[in-house]
């Protein structure tokens, strides 16, 4: 039997800190937005600023939160700026009787085999509305959205360019509430119809029975720790995406390892003569998104407060900067 306490940590444990949080409002321009709902993709929204002009497109894939807070924060934000912003809503946690009811029922209630190659279906999907130019394509993404993203650029040539928030270069094992007694089976993403190869967790349900005590990065690392013979699997490929990228992360991050996982990501691409943009702060941990410089409580994510502040205040401007050479907006 379940304990309920389990369940009711899991908001915590595997959601606490969003690695895309509330942009700085300098950011945000008057304009007057058209959004539209995307047929096809349940809760899924393109922004842009109403007129003819064809805009690049920007998918905002969110982290282990799920839902769609994510692409309604940043998809005016993004829109204002000039782009076809959309966000893509493709998890909504569902544990049961055990905890609140999900935002979206309709949607995967266990991060268990998340397609991947949803986004080839949405890029079509969107080279049927006016005013969005498919051709210039853009992720933007946090924590397990940066697994995801990482994973669609390295097998999709028509991705130009990625923004990915305290990052993965590895593919995890998936959760869910079928997954409490069968932990160690099921990988988070899949691709043409098979789950990927992944490194499966060490004490995930052990994790959540502690509730806010759990240590996520030691979940991770000693999982990694213990099966070295699953890593070249269960790595992404980075190195077969060709476009442009920037990692923005903290050595202090609490929930996973990103910061040597940014490292890796770098070290595959540059063996190969691909130049990635990192951002990594010694001092910050997981709450780096978004660009206010007001310093917030983060007790889960890592880094002090002041140090999350500083590397959000610094990394959006070069973000901004980063999308708006490579898509032209």
């Amino acid at each position: 039997m379940i304990a309920r306490n389990l369940l009711l940590g899991i908001g915590l444990a595997m959601a606490a800190c969003p690695a895309i949080a509330q942009p700085g409002a300098a950011t945000k321009q008057a304009a007057a937005l058209d959004e539209r709902e995307i047929a096809g993709f349940p809760h899924a929204r393109l922004y842009r600023i109403a007129g003819e002009a064809r805009r690049p497109v920007v998918v905002i894939l969110p982290g282990a939160e799920g839902g769609d807070e994510a692409g309604r924060r940043f998809g005016p934000v993004l829109a204002r700026l000039g782009y076809a912003a959309v966000s893509l809503p493709y998890y909504s946690p569902n544990w049961g009787k055990f905890a609140p009811a999900p935002a979206f029922p309709d949607l995967p209630g266990s991060f268990i085999d998340i397609r991947v190659d949803q986004l080839a279906d949405l890029r079509a999907a969107l080279a049927k509305f006016p005013g969005v130019d498919v051709e210039r394509f853009g992720l933007f993404a946090g924590s397990k959205g940066s697994e995801f993203a990482l994973i669609a650029a390295s097998h999709y040539p028509w991705i130009d360019a990625v923004v990915a928030y305290t990052p993965s270069d590895l593919v995890w094992e998936g959760w869910g509430l079928e997954m409490l007694e069968a932990e160690g089976t099921r990988s988070s993403f899949s691709l043409g119809g098979k789950p990927l190869a992944f490194m499966p967790y060490r004490g995930f349900v052990a994790g959540l029975q502690a509730g806010p005590a759990a240590d996520l990065r030691a979940i991770h690392e000693n999982g990694r720790a213990d099966h070295p013979d699953r890593e070249a699997a269960a790595r992404i490929p980075v190195e077969a995406y060709r476009g442009a990228l920037m990692l923005i992360t903290g050595d202090a991050d609490r929930l996973w390892n990103s910061g040597r996982m940014a490292r890796n990501i770098v070290a595959a691409r540059k063996a190969k003569g691909l130049e990635t943009q990192a951002l990594i702060y010694p001092e910050a941990g997981h709450d780096l998104g978004g660009g206010s410089a007001e310093p917030r409580a983060d007790p889960r994510g890592g880094g002090t407060p002041e140090a999350n502040a500083k590397a959000r205040a610094d990394a959006w401007p070069r973000m901004l900067a980063f999308l708006a050479a490579t898509l032209r907006p």
